[in-house]
């Protein structure tokens, strides 16, 4: 009895064995290649491009300033995991990305806007002999980002050759949906009366500059206007009947109420400099703005 169950036994153990060798063999997932990029929109730009073939860290969250950023002791340690680090030049970068390659000797810097023409910063100007500030939100320009997305296409394909393919055939549907939204946005600010809207912090220059508007700024070098400055502000907005205060997302409303107060009951409207979805930001900003046109 007991060596016809251990025949049984064995006729089972190996009844399995031929099982687990005929069943499929589940493919091996590619390795993630890590990459760290700077604020969000860059991110978003990344994952339409590479998809799951690598794992993004952002830096800049949302709410967070890339002007004064100091990066945390576990982004310092994903930092040293890293192959490729896209900046854009934000201003805390400068600081930081010789720490960066310190950290991480074999960390690759890449500028993802390499051949991006610049604008200045709203309301800003030489004085002094100081030098006029380039506005970082380059973002908020489609045309723009079709650089950016190039650049960052490039460098993925030149640091993991096996998937380049991939990588060019995301970044050529990336730029159909970048067109989607470009011509989204304009049939939405299209029938605008008005093309002059106020804002508290100058982020969206480049939309403006884009899509033929006139973006009023509050803040002047990243400081609170004076009493005289103020009153300009309040007075152009006036003239070009301004009944919206555009504040971004994260920071406090206090300035933005009071100005809104003295407009006669505009309407306070936050705004994400920085967003992580791209696509849905940009029309959502068209809405928000051909509503405060109207």
């Amino acid at each position: 009895m007991k060596d016809k169950l251990k025949v049984s036994r064995i006729i089972v153990l190996c009844a399995a064995l031929v099982l687990a060798a005929c069943a499929p063999v589940a493919p091996k997932q590619p390795e993630q290649m890590a990459v760290t990029v700077s604020v969000l929109p860059q991110a978003y730009f990344v994952q339409k491009i590479a998809g799951d073939l690598v794992s993004v860290q952002v830096i800049v969250g949302t709410g967070d300033s890339p002007h004064t950023y100091e990066p945390t002791a576990e982004q310092m340690r994903v930092m040293t995991k890293s192959r490729l680090y896209f900046s854009i030049g934000v201003e805390f970068e400068e600081a930081w990305l010789p720490r960066f390659m310190a950290a991480n000797p074999a960390l690759e810097i890449v500028d993802s806007a390499a051949g991006v023409q610049r604008l200045a910063m709203a309301a800003g100007h030489a004085e002094n002999g100081e030098e006029v500030e380039n506005d970082p939100h380059i973002w908020f320009s489609p045309a723009r980002v079709k650089i950016v997305s190039r650049n960052i296409a490039d460098a993925l394909a030149a640091a993991d050759p096996e998937h380049a393919q991939t990588y060019r055939a995301n970044l050529e549907a990336w730029l159909k949906e970048i067109d989607a939204v470009d011509a989204d946005v304009r049939a939405a600010l299209k029938s605008t009366p008005r093309s002059t809207f106020l804002v508290i912090h100058p982020a969206w220059g480049y939309f403006a500059s884009e899509y033929g508007l006139t973006m009023l700024s509050v803040e002047t070098h990243g400081q609170e206007p004076g009493p005289e400055e103020l009153g300009a502000v309040l007075s152009l907005a006036r003239e070009n009947g301004v009944t919206t205060v555009f504040v971004q997302k994260g920071i406090s409303q206090k300035l933005a109420q009071s100005i809104a107060e003295q407009l006669g009951g505009a309407k306070v409207v936050e705004l994400d400099p920085m967003p992580g979805d791209w696509s849905a930001n940009m029309r959502l900003l068209a809405a928000q703005l051909a509503e405060a046109l109207r």
